[in-house]
């Protein structure tokens, strides 16, 4: 009668969880073959969704945790270049676009040691001079073109479109990345643990009362702990519908496509599989963190009749 019960009640469970309402939007348009580079997917031990893993001598339990927490820093990167006749002009000039931003940014009260600028690379510029008489292009070098990089770190995601609307104003329209920083990540992967095994306590207590088995020995846990950062969770489809025209055997006319525009969103982490999800109402992109605890019991043998 017990299995019974127990039977009913996943099978209860199973068709709540399939009853709830499912609205795909037009990310069904995405590319099923596009690469997802989850660390979590990359990770065999974060693959298996069992709880449970039972023979007559040998139990493990599983569990997995995974929290959504937004970033403590964010770490903008802008890129801008400057071509002029000589390495020095082209210097000068960049410089003075830089300065000329930092200086702005000033009062939004970024101080100077969460500033970098990085040197990128100086190179020759080329055109060609083309000949009509002779039919000759020839190349020439036309100066010189300086590229660096404005890194800035702030502690609020808000920042981060008020410096790119400032960039703007210096003709630093190049947002290259933004890196989310977490400052404590020793102190998230503790309370990680601590809440996987709470969630552990509660399911080895449930499986011990419905089955009544005796444990021999001192048990063994191994854990495992990974986060994901955003920039690797995004996706992107391309959501149109169009006719097709055939010309038959008519080569005159030349088919003249609109360009269609593409869409990137963040998606994280499946929770399928999860035993608990902490922040998952949150609708801010964030950091992953992932906790996998799993506990080996060896179990006293039934005696056979």
């Amino acid at each position: 009668m017990k299995k019974l019960a127990f039977t009913f009640c996943l099978i209860t469970a199973s068709f709540l969880n399939l009853s709830k309402a499912q609205v795909g939007g037009n990310q069904i348009y995405r590319d099923r073959n596009n690469a997802d580079y989850s660390a979590l997917r990359n990770l065999p031990e974060f693959n298996n969704t069992n709880s449970f893993f039972t023979n007559d001598s040998t139990l493990i339990v599983s569990v997995k945790i995974l929290m959504n927490k937004p970033a403590d820093r964010y770490k903008i990167t802008l890129g801008l270049n400057e071509e002029a006749d000589t390495p020095k002009i082209a210097l000068e000039n960049i410089n003075k676009r830089i300065n000329g931003f930092i200086k702005r940014i000033s009062s939004m009260e970024i101080k100077s040691d969460a500033i970098f600028v990085d040197f990128i690379s100086q190179t020759k510029v080329y055109d060609y001079n083309i000949n009509k008489d002779s039919q000759v292009t020839t190349q020439k070098m036309d100066g010189f073109e300086t590229k660096k990089n404005v890194i800035i770190t702030v502690n609020k995601h808000s920042m981060i479109e008020k410096l790119i609307s400032e960039a703007s104003d210096f003709q630093i329209y190049d947002v290259i990345k933004v890196d989310y920083i977490s400052n404590d990540i020793d102190t998230i992967q503790e309370d990680l643990l601590k809440e996987a095994y709470a969630v552990f306590d509660k399911k080895k207590d449930n499986y011990f009362k419905l089955f009544k088995k005796e444990i021999i020995g001192t048990p063994t846990a191994t854990s495992g702990f990974t986060y994901i950062f955003p920039k690797s969770q995004y996706q992107n489809y391309t959501a149109f519908e169009s006719a097709n025209v055939t010309y038959g055997y008519d080569t005159r006319y030349v088919k003249k496509e609109e360009r269609k525009s593409k869409t990137f969103y963040y998606d994280g982490t499946d929770y399928t599989g999860f035993d608990k999800v902490i922040n998952n109402a949150d609708p801010e992109v964030a950091i992953q963190y992932i906790m996998n605890l799993s506990v080996k019991y060896d179990l006293k043998k039934n005696k056979e009749k």
